[in-house]
């Protein structure tokens, strides 16, 4: 099973991607942002799951 610092993170690096193909195109003026910002929002509940679950108490 994977360690608590292994999930930590990945949730970490997965909000961290997660926001940069949230705002990076559209900032950019790209025209997939509609696309990357559907990657980006699952990337980023599955980060803040990962990170919610990573501690030894109740996740949150």
């Amino acid at each position: 099973m994977v360690d608590d610092h292994t999930r930590l993170r990945g949730g970490i690096a997965l909000v961290a991607l997660g926001t940069v193909l949230l705002f990076g195109p559209v900032a950019l003026g790209l025209p997939f942002a509609g696309t990357a910002g559907a990657v980006a929002v699952l990337g980023l509940a599955a980060g803040a799951v990962l990170v919610g679950t990573a501690g030894d108490g109740r996740p949150v």
